[in-house]
């Protein structure tokens, strides 16, 4: 048996964690312990956690320890540690992103917290992230002095510092695969609908998915597998079953690459492309099929439709916050027409059909994560202008390691998907994730 200094959790994913419970080379206290060792020697510089429940975490790992040794297994989960995105409810903790002091604790946990303890996850805590025009303190693991990307700040801090193997985050525009790409982590961001949204703080309904960081493909084919899945509680989930953990790579074949040659990179900087470059001829010479794709001129009315955001995100404020007193000004936002939005979900439906047809053709849309790697000083958490459209438009995006930057900095290369082919997306960029490898564990001393 291993004891908590000797676990290498810079190494380990959530998959292996849950293997060595599971063949009792390891108990999940080992693991919370072990955990809890490397948070407490990286957080100084890192800052990823807004709170950390020590003691329910100890509570947690007790009872699945005790469930490991009579041979009871909650689910493939049991006794991996896991880091949650402050805007989600979870039991006992308050939500930090409400604002205000003596803030009560939750009721009860959102439907993708609940499934993670069904499966036997420990709830190590929240992590920081972006509220308003307030920016967390924290840091980004490669290098502190550049921001870990927002508003997921805190969740890709903690996997990209390996504290824990996989956190769960939330993109509305960008805010889950550009931290991920910044801290050199994977990160999926869903189709809209795979994971419900009960008890995840709302910026826009049509907008927001639940997002998750984490190592490998293989670890977030597995957390999918597990949050997935209708929900009563969440109207807008499909009505089918989550997609399988196992994404069976010895069938995977080489995949269909679109390499986007329009949009994207006017908005990127040279080291983005170059990192595109590269990996699209690494995945090439390794027998994938990489074709330049120039989108449709209308594809540009995906940077269009923030009165979607705006006029959602106005509405559920308006139960929050008063206009102001000196001004008597409320958001702008309040004051788009009803038509203008009507009109903008016309052609979000219509762009969506259009580009869903193109992928008869391609496994994966290629393109930057992000414009370049993560800035300089904490006053801006990046650019999501090249996430925006895919969530917007709610096809599964991925990203993967783009390598690093000649200063040092991890890059992304992000992958979308068809439309509800996010299982298909996470075998083909398993097979790319082979070909192009991942970034090892921050310099960090532990």
């Amino acid at each position: 048996m291993t004891t908590s200094q000797e676990i290498p959790l810079d190494n380990l994913s959530a998959g292996e964690i849950a293997s060595i419970v599971a063949r009792g080379q390891s108990t999940p206290e080992e693991i919370v312990e072990a955990t809890l060792i490397r948070i407490h020697s990286l957080e100084g510089i890192v800052r990823a956690w807004s709170l950390l429940d020590v003691t329910g975490a100890r509570d947690q790992a007790k009872v699945l320890t005790e469930e490991a040794k009579e041979g009871r297994l909650r689910g493939p989960l049991h006794g991996v540690p896991v880091g949650i995105k402050d805007e989600f409810h979870v039991k006992g903790m308050p939500t930090g992103m409400r604002g205000g002091e003596n803030i009560p604790p939750e009721p009860e946990d959102a439907t993708c917290v609940a499934r993670l303890r069904a499966a036997g996850a420990i709830i190590i805590g929240k992590t920081h992230m972006v509220v308003g025009s307030k920016i967390p303190p924290t840091r980004n693991p490669w290098n502190p002095d550049h921001t870990p990307g927002g508003t997921s700040s805190g969740s890709a801090a903690a996997v990209g510092a390996r504290m824990v193997p996989f956190a769960i985050g939330e993109q509305t525009m960008g805010s889950n695969l550009r931290p991920a790409a910044f801290c050199g982590v994977s990160a999926l961001k869903p189709t809209y609908g795979r994971v419900s949204r009960f008890g995840c703080y709302p910026f826009s309904w049509s907008f927001d998915h639940v997002g998750i960081v984490g190592l490998s493909m293989e670890d977030l084919a597995l957390v999918l597998s597990v949050i997935a899945g209708p929900d009563p509680r969440d109207p807008s989930t499909y009505n089918e079953p989550p997609p399988p953990a196992n994404l069976d790579l010895g069938s995977v074949s080489p995949p269909r690459i679109g390499l986007i040659r329009n949009f994207f990179p006017e908005r990127s900087e040279p080291v983005a492309m170059n990192a595109v470059e590269a990996g699209a001829s690494s995945l090439r010479d390794a027998g994938a099929k990489v074709s330049d794709l120039l989108l449709p001129e209308d594809f540009d009315l995906a940077w269009k439709l923030r009165p979607l955001f705006g006029g959602e995100s106005s509405v559920f404020h308006a139960y929050t916050e008063a206009p102001d007193p000196a001004t008597n000004t409320v958001r702008p936002a309040n004051l788009i027409p009803s038509t203008y939005y009507l009109q903008a979900r016309r052609v979000r439906s219509w762009l969506a059909m259009r580009i869903q047809a193109i992928f008869n053709n391609y496994d994966a849309f290629l393109m930057p994560t992000a414009p370049g790697p993560a800035p300089r000083g904490l006053e801006s958490t990046g650019d999501a202008i090249l996430l925006q459209p895919w969530s917007f438009l709610g096809f599964p995006a991925i990203s993967i390691s783009g390598g690093l930057s000649p200063e040092g900095l991890p890059l992304g290369l992000q992958l979308v998907g068809a439309r509800k082919a996010d299982y298909h997306l996470l075998r083909s960029m398993a097979w790319c994730e082979k070909v192009l490898g991942k970034l090892p564990a921050p310099p960090l001393t532990a």
